[in-house]
């Protein structure tokens, strides 16, 4: 990837993005959308609206269930919205005291309903991406853990996706795990780990932050955020203001940004905002994956803004969901790939620099020569240490200096 591309810590790599661009076989009928409209307006945040029981993949080999699940949830506004997901249980019977329970939030796929992960199927133009995701969520599985994954607001579901908003990717997240308390009373535990990849990085933040004062009633242990984008979000608009016609790899992105924006944020009136050239781009990002995206998209528009639009309320916007502003209440370990090429680990430094001078318990696993990819691809060992840590079982250095090892 050229430098320009990776230099959008300061933009684009700051979001961080994970190219899965799943195949759903699922179709959401009106009748059924309005019966669960109806159901979600007159119940509280985490009710199970469905259950369907599905076949578990060959690589989860130490899953015994799976499950796809809607549920009520609340929207950036504290609306009621209907979220899916899917729920994956451990071999056997729940130990005393139940299952405790990881939230995994995943990377960014795309703001369409077939951008859900929770129906992604072999074959599909990004599975490779979630056969990864699985083999991460395997570990936690072999290891006594009841997985819950969010597809969050607006994929699969009625309504846009607002991509990247702080407020709905915390509501879907922890909306998720109360679903899951209410799929098989007293079979999980009130403890609870969150973890996410790129935007569910950002995602897992947001948790760290605000998930115990959200979700009084559990209990919130500790936070594990894998390459997480979002640090210094709205930069990527002064840039492409200064560079107008910005590499292919920048352009078939940002639709998937402002498309989440202007959900989020009607009032911004994106279309206004961008150049007849962009128009097309948006069309298609509304219909297409991002990896997809990647595929057919072979060039740049010529501008992606209007001369002269007011872009202002756009950045203050992008600004309000930036990592800086995410100051965790429980223990993280951020794990970054020190040659990540989608999020800068500068960016990720740089916020937990900011942290440990806040006096937070953080800590940071370099995964050395480390890819966007590569970070999930290891996370266990870094999970397996901050279990660890917060077990009782191993002493950890909060803030230590980050020297990245020789191998990982």
């Amino acid at each position: 990837m050229s430098s320009m591309y990776r230099w959008c810590g300061a933009a684009v790599l700051a979001v961080g993005m994970v190219a899965t661009a799943p195949v759903l076989t699922r179709t959401v009928s009106a009748r059924e959308v309005g019966s669960v409209q109806t159901q979600v307006s007159a119940t509280s945040p985490g009710s199970l609206l469905s259950v369907r029981d599905t076949q578990v993949p060959a690589v989860l080999a130490h899953a015994g269930e799976r499950y796809v699940i809607t549920y009520r949830s609340r929207g950036v506004r504290n609306e009621p919205v209907v979220v899916s997901g899917y729920v994956l249980l451990p071999k056997g019977q729940p130990p005393q005291g139940g299952w405790p329970v990881l939230a995994w939030a995943h990377g960014t796929t795309g703001v369409a309903d077939t951008c859900a992960p929770s129906e992604l199927s072999p074959g599909g133009p990004e599975y490779t991406y979630q056969v990864l995701m699985e083999k991460a969520l395997d570990w936690w599985l072999a290891n006594g853990y009841a997985v819950v994954a969010t597809d969050y607001q607006g994929l699969g579901t009625p309504g846009g996706h607002p991509y990247m908003d702080a407020i709905s990717q915390l509501h879907s997240v922890d909306d998720s795990v109360r679903a899951l308390h209410r799929l098989r009373l007293h079979a999980f535990s009130p403890d609870w780990l969150v973890m996410g990849h790129s935007q569910g990085g950002t995602a897992a933040l947001a948790v760290a932050a605000h998930g115990q004062a959200d979700t009084p009633e559990l209990k919130l242990r500790g936070a594990i955020a894998i390459a997480p984008g979002g640090y210094r979000y709205s930069a990527i608009v002064p840039y492409l203001r200064e560079h107008p016609q910005p590499p292919v790899g920048v352009a078939v992105f940002f639709p998937i940004l402002l498309e989440g924006a202007q959900t989020a944020d009607p009032s911004l009136h994106v279309d206004d905002l961008i150049s007849p050239d962009m128009q097309p781009l948006m069309v298609l990002a509304r219909n297409r994956c991002l990896s997809e995206l990647r595929q057919e998209v072979h060039q740049s528009p010529a501008r992606v803004f209007k001369p002269g639009a007011d872009l202002k309320p756009l950045v203050s916007y992008l600004d309000r969901q930036a990592i800086e502003h995410m100051s965790p209440n429980v223990p993280v370990m951020i794990i970054q790939g020190e040659a990540d090429q989608l999020v800068d680990p500068r960016g990720t430094k740089a916020w937990y620099q900011q942290v440990c001078e806040a006096g937070k318990t953080v800590f940071f696993d370099a995964v050395a020569h480390g890819s966007h990819r590569d970070a999930l691809n290891q996370s266990p060992q870094g999970a397996q240490e901050f279990l660890d840590y917060l077990n009782g079982k191993k002493s950890m250095q909060s803030c230590a200096a980050i020297v990245p090892p020789n191998s990982h």
